[in-house]
Formats: structure tokens, C-alpha cells, sequence
């Protein structure tokens, strides 16, 4: 579980650095517009997810010695660490070809990144077979987590201060540092985990003459699961909410507040502490009341605060600093609970249809949730371009102020609320999933297992 959970360090700072700053250096160091900077992280998220449709089903369907997952993320140490050094270099060119070099080069970060992030959410579930066992994985996981977001969110701040003469410069070092912060402990993440993914035969495998209908036959079976299909509210919800948090920070500190660098370094160090101190008691709430419940309430109490602060202390620095606790207790519980629960997907996928996809559903959520993403970054860019949004000024228009504002604090509590109302609804828990583990183990044996229908029925009906 250590050697799983470590390299959630790698995730954090390529995933966080890449999310919350790739606009601002689009915008602040290469002088792409808001659209255009939008425009390129979309195409590249919906790059990502066509092609992480192709890797869920490739994983599953590897017969490779080294397991059907750990492949795949060794191929990811290496991509993903020299796309970020790619990117985070100011070329000099004309507006058109900078444009194309950096939509390519942010289209690889995500085929890469997916190529590891899918691949490893899956092994988790062969990892841990348990309801409670999956939770202490993500945990564990989190724990590791919180010191990758640490890395990604704060030192690039830390450092362009030092290269306030040659900000291109700046970012060059910090995507160095990125990179190999995150090939060091993904690697280390392949090695520990040797011996645990499962490895399958050629002759396990069914060849499909059609992989691409094959995986919407997979995504269409699963959808149709009750339990998928409330889950993929939650994540929308929660996905729309935290990709206009990320992107919006900088922006909501610096242009809303005033805020500098150094100031908004120390927000991204007050939302690690929150982080550090909620693991535990999230992991304790998890396990005593459950995955779903408590989830659902984290996200209503978020919503109903953030709107409150939307309403009564707007542009407020004592309102952000509420909220960015808030946001960042509801997001830790996320990142730290919701696998876990989409894990528990996989047994209801054996039940009803008889097949174990752990890389479709990883892959169908991540496709999911990068496709939101997507839209939402382009919207935010779009619309802070409408807004009369200019890097050049200090002081925006008051119409950018307030976008910037609802952007990123109302859209995303009104999200959190949507979450929570679909989990309230939510059928699996410790006590069915206990009986639909006892079901499958009965089912396999060829024993009768009528006395744990009730159950089973709230799950599939």
C-alpha cells in the first residue's frame, strides 16, 4: 500500500502543476489571449479522453509479465516528466506556430498522463478487494498526495519570484523540477508494486475485431448500471467545481484581491495544511458512517457555505480564506474517498453483467470527468475574455472582477449541491456490499444466495 500510495507525489505535482498554471503561462509569459489559452488545454483534455478510452481496455487486456497496469505507467515516468519541459518553454516564433507547439506539446502531457493515471486507479482495485481496505488504500494514497500538491501549487509561485527578471526562465527550472519529482516516485511506485498487479494469459484473452465499438459496448453496458450511472452525476459535479477552482485561483487572488505571488503561495500553503489535517478524519469518517455518506455531506455543507460567501462577502480576503478552506476540505474528502467508491463499481459490474472491468471503469470515469474539464476551462476563458479580462492591468473591469468572482466560487457551490443530492440516492454501502461480495463467492460455488436479494436488489434496481 506504501509503494502504491507514494506515487500520488508524481500525480500531484504534474497534475496540479499543469491545471492551475498552464493558462496563466499561456496568458502572463507567451501572450496567448484567454480563448486561445482555453482553446489549447480543451483540445488537449479532449485528446486525452479519446485516447484514454483506447488505454482502460488495453490494460485490461495486457498480458504483459510486469501485469496488466505497471507497463503502462513506466512508458507515463518517462512521457509526461519531458512534455512539461516542452511546454513550460517560451519559444520564440509567431503567434500561429506558438499556438501549434504548444497545443502539441500539452496533447502529449495528456496522452501520457492518462497513460499513467488510469493504468494505476485500476491496480488499486486488485490491490485492495476489501469495502474498508480500499478506503485505508486511498487513503494512504491522499496522505502522499498532499505532498504532491504541495509541490505543484507552491513552488512555481516560490520560484518565479526568483526569476522576476526572466520569468521564461523561471518556468523552464520548475518544469525541470516537475519532471523529475515525478518520474523519481512513479518509478519508485512500478518498482514496489511488482508481484501485485494480475497477470493474465494470451489464451485469457478474447480478440475484438472492433476495439473502438468493443470499449462504447463496455461504456454503454456500465452506464447502464444504477450505481455507475449515480456516480457519474457526482464526479461531473465535483469535476465542473474543482477544474473552475483550479484555474480560477490565480486569477481570483490576483486580479479580484490583489494579491501577489507571495501571497498566493501562502493560500496554497494554508489549503495543504487543510489538507494534512482533514486525512485522518476523513479516513475515520469514511470508515464509520461510509464512502457515500460522508461525501454527500461534505459536499452539501460546501455548497451551502460557498453560496453564503458568494453572496455576503464578495472579493473578501477573509471570505476567500473561508472558502478556501472550505473547498479544500470538500476536495481532499475527494480525491481521498471517491475511487474508493467507483472501486466498489467493479463488483456490481461482475454481478449483474459477469465480467471485472477495472480499466473500463477507471478509464470511463477519467474520459469522463477530462471531457467536463475541458468545457469548462474553455468557458472560463472565453467568458474572461467577454468579461474585458487584461493581464496588462492590476485593476480589472468590474465586469471581469465579478465573473472571476462567480466563476469561481458560486458555480463551483451551486456543483457541490448537485453532488450531494446524487449521493444521497446511492445504494451501495458496507452492508450491501458485504452481501454482494457473499453473493458472487455463493454464485461461483454454485450455492443458493436468495437469502441476500433484498440487497442486491437495491443495488441493481
Amino acid at each position: 500500500m506504501l509503494g502504491y500510495g507514494i506515487s500520488t507525489i508524481g500525480m500531484g505535482t504534474s497534475y496540479n502543476f499543469m491545471s492551475a498554471y498552464l493558462v496563466v503561462f499561456l496568458t502572463n509569459c507567451v501572450g496567448l489571449s484567454g480563448s486561445a489559452a482555453g482553446a489549447i488545454s480543451s483540445i488537449a483534455l479532449v485528446v486525452e479522453a479519446c485516447f484514454g478510452t483506447m488505454v482502460g481496455s488495453w490494460s485490461d487486456n495486457c498480458t504483459s509479465k510486469m501485469g496488466r497496469r505497471r507497463p503502462f505507467m513506466m512508458l507515463a515516468a518517462i512521457g509526461v516528466p519531458l512534455s512539461m519541459i516542452l511546454f513550460y518553454n517560451n519559444i520564440e516564433a509567431a503567434m500561429p506556430v506558438k499556438i501549434v507547439y504548444y497545443l502539441a506539446a500539452a496533447i502529449l502531457f495528456r496522452v501520457f498522463f492518462c497513460c499513467y493515471e488510469i493504468p494505476y486507479n485500476a491496480l488499486g482495485a486488485e490491490i485492495a478487494p476489501g469495502y474498508d481496505e480500499r478506503t485505508k488504500l486511498r487513503t494512504i494514497s491522499r496522505a502522499f498526495g498532499i505532498v504532491g500538491n504541495a509541490l505543484g501549487y507552491i513552488t512555481p509561485l516560490l520560484l518565479l519570484d526568483l526569476f522576476k527578471n526572466n520569468e521564461s526562465a523561471g518556468w523552464r527550472v520548475i518544469s525541470i523540477f516537475m519532471g523529475v519529482c515525478c518520474c523519481l516516485f512513479w518509478s519508485l511506485c512500478v518498482y514496489f508494486t511488482r508481484g501485485k498487479s494480475l497477470v493474465i494469459d494470451k489464451s485469457q484473452i478474447v480478440k475484438k475485431t472492433n476495439v473502438v465499438k468493443s470499449i462504447l459496448t463496455s461504456y454503454l453496458s456500465l452506464v447502464k448500471l444504477k450505481a455507475m450511472r449515480i456516480l457519474m452525476i457526482y464526479k461531473a459535479a465535483f469535476t465542473c467545481a474543482f477544474s473552475l477552482y483550479n484555474v480560477g485561483t490565480i486569477y481570483y487572488l490576483q486580479y479580484s484581491l490583489g494579491l501577489g505571488n507571495t501571497y498566493s503561495s501562502y493560500m496554497y500553503a494554508f489549503q495543504i495544511i487543510i489538507f494534512a489535517l482533514t486525512t485522518p478524519l476523513i479516513n475515520k469518517m469514511a470508515l464509520k458512517m461510509g464512502k457515500a455518506q460522508q461525501q454527500m455531506t461534505a459536499l452539501f455543507a460546501g455548497g451551502i457555505v460557498g453560496v453564503a460567501i458568494f453572496i455576503l462577502m464578495p472579493n473578501s480576503v477573509v471570505g476567500s480564506v473561508i472558502y478556501i478552506a472550505l473547498f479544500s476540505v470538500v476536495q481532499n474528502g475527494f480525491w481521498q474517498v471517491s475511487t474508493s467508491i467507483f472501486y466498489d463499481v467493479v463488483e456490481v459490474d461482475e454481478y449483474v453483467n459477469y465480467k471485472r472491468r477495472e480499466g473500463d471503469i477507471m478509464s470511463l470515469v477519467s474520459v469522463f470527468g477530462t471531457i467536463i474539464t475541458a468545457v469548462m476551462v474553455q468557458i472560463f476563458g472565453i467568458l474572461l475574455d467577454f468579461a474585458g479580462f487584461d493581464p496588462e492591468l492590476a485593476m480589472q473591469p468590474a465586469s471581469a472582477s465579478w465573473l472571476i468572482g462567480a466563476m469561481y466560487v458560486l458555480v463551483p457551490s451551486i456543483c457541490f449541491l448537485i453532488g450531494a443530492i446524487a449521493l444521497k440516492v446511492f445504494p451501495v454501502n458496507k452492508k450491501t456490499f458485504a452481501s454482494l461480495l457473499e453473493v458472487l463467492r455463493l454464485r461461483r460455488a454454485g450455492e443458493d444466495y436468495s437469502q441476500y436479494m433484498d440487497d442486491i436488489r437495491k443495488i441493481t434496481e
